[in-house]
């Protein structure tokens, strides 16, 4: 393996080789990733954090996720990957990991996540008479008003 320099002004091509079935039999394709000096060194220099939104690696980002994979199942009655669910378990589980949440946190939480919550609380058929009020409770202390 040898060693590539770099300098301002250089580009560095990446070939990426991958062998395809066609209708005629097999065949090498080459693909090409070319970089600029400058698109390596900014890529660097975000130390992994692009694309990132501030707040994707907060307990309140974190909860939100969880959100969204728990709405959404207990909507489908099923996970996204086509399991049955049980209602009561997957809310309860919501319920504790908002309850791990410090009051600081809340600020973190996306508002995807808190309009998921209030449509959860709007559907009726959904949650029993204490899971409402217990939602009712988290969405009040976050701050969603109905």
């Amino acid at each position: 393996m040898g060693t590539v320099q770099l300098r301002p002004g250089d580009t560095l091509n990446i070939i990426f080789s991958s062998v395809q079935e066609t209708p005629l039999g097999m065949k090498e394709v080459e693909t090409s990733f070319p970089f600029t000096y400058d698109e390596l060194l900014a890529k660097l220099r975000t130390k992994g954090r692009a694309g990132k939104s501030r707040r994707s690696g907060t307990n309140g980002a974190r909860f939100s996720r969880v959100v969204a994979l728990a709405t959404n199942a207990l909507r489908k009655g099923k996970w996204s990957t086509g399991a049955d669910i049980d209602r009561d378990e997957v809310f309860d589980k919501l319920m504790k990991r908002f309850k791990e949440l410090d009051a600081p946190e809340y600020a973190n939480i996306t508002s995807n996540a808190k309009e998921s919550l209030l449509t959860l609380y709007k559907n009726n058929r959904l949650l029993k008479t204490n899971q409402r009020k217990d939602l009712k409770d988290a969405l009040d202390a976050i701050g969603v008003v109905e």
